[in-house]
């Protein structure tokens, strides 16, 4: 059996989850492919017998994910499972990717979340999350893995009672469906307009922010140079600032900057996403690293972090070798 495992990752936690996943579906004897959504082509899939596919959470799914599932040619009942790594707010996700990749004619055969560290300029550093995705994470990854490829050739055999319920509509996909209203609805990105300068840019010599847009908002090789949705700054409403985040030399910027946008948010605490967080680990869902008294309500990460790039992608960013 052929398994491809497609991610898209910015912090580097869905990355080694999917990998994760991979290593536990290579485990049963598959031939496994793990890749980047912007390295998927719609003809490869035509080659696999199971796909997984999986994000952050950005409330729901990430854009550019959503947008793949929407262009993707009827599946015909090929074996799909879907995965995510989050900070506070994971139960929105699977109510809204299992119904589309369903109407595009895959049979979702599985899902399952992990909690990951945030790296966001207003949150607060440590964040709610820190410390996962841990060993524990990984272990309950390539589990997973390891289950979706041995159940999907006994799902084609007839065991459909293997597949996974569709997701359950509670209250904590209500709740969360209710703190992310307002910022799903808002038309431009709550941080404000990023702009570029671009005498303080090194392009060529760096192409990051046009390598990693979300979106393929920016290209640099234009005369005149694109940025952003608007092709001169960014404001979609996605709420991204990854451009931002990596860029090495400040080229990127808002008004106001993101460090006076913190200043106003130290102190302030997240009362939903803590509300969320008590129930999940009432259930079992969710492991505390650090009580909440340490989460850093003071020092947004922006603040924590003042240096230039204000994140950078892990090393093994290129390096999908499962071993």
């Amino acid at each position: 059996m052929k398994v491809l495992v497609i991610y898209y990752s910015q912090s580097g936690n869905t990355m080694r989850i999917a990998r994760a996943i991979g290593r536990g579906a290579k485990s049963t004897g598959a031939d496994v492919t793990v890749k980047k959504l912007k390295d998927v082509t719609y003809e490869m899939l035509e080659d696999y017998d199971l796909i997984g596919i999986g994000s952050p959470v950005w409330k729901g799914d990430t854009p550019n994910m959503h947008g793949f599932i929407e262009q993707m040619p009827d599946q015909k009942g090929r074996h799909w499972f879907a995965f995510n790594t989050h900070g506070t707010l994971p139960h929105l996700y699977f109510p809204i990717v299992i119904p589309n990749l369903k109407n595009h004619g895959c049979l979702p055969i599985g899902y399952n979340d992990w909690y990951g560290d945030v790296t966001m300029p207003g949150m607060p550093k440590p964040y709610y999350t820190v410390g996962h995705p841990d060993e524990q994470d990984f272990a309950e990854a390539e589990a997973f893995g390891r289950e979706m490829a041995l159940n999907s050739p006994r799902i084609a055999a007839g065991e459909t009672d293997l597949i996974y319920p569709d997701p359950e509509m509670n209250e904590k996909v209500f709740k969360q469906a209710m703190i992310c209203s307002n910022m799903l609805l808002s038309p431009v990105n709550p941080q404000g307009a990023f702009k570029r300068d671009a005498s303080k840019c090194a392009y060529p010599k760096c192409t990051l922010c046009m390598d990693n847009c979300t979106m393929g908002y920016i290209d640099l090789t234009k005369d005149p140079q694109v940025f952003g949705n608007r092709g001169f700054q960014c404001d979609d409403c996605h709420e991204c600032s990854y451009c931002y985040m990596l860029c090495p030399m400040g080229a990127i910027y808002t008004e106001p900057s993101q460090e006076e946008q913190a200043a106003a948010l130290v102190g302030v605490r997240h009362k939903p996403f803590e509300e969320m967080l008590d129930l999940d680990e009432a259930s079992g869902k969710f492991r505390r690293h650090i009580p909440v008294e340490e989460v850093g309500f003071n020092t947004p990460y922006i603040i924590a972090h003042p240096q230039h790039p204000y994140f950078v992608m892990p090393k093994d960013w290129d390096d999908d070798n499962l071993d």
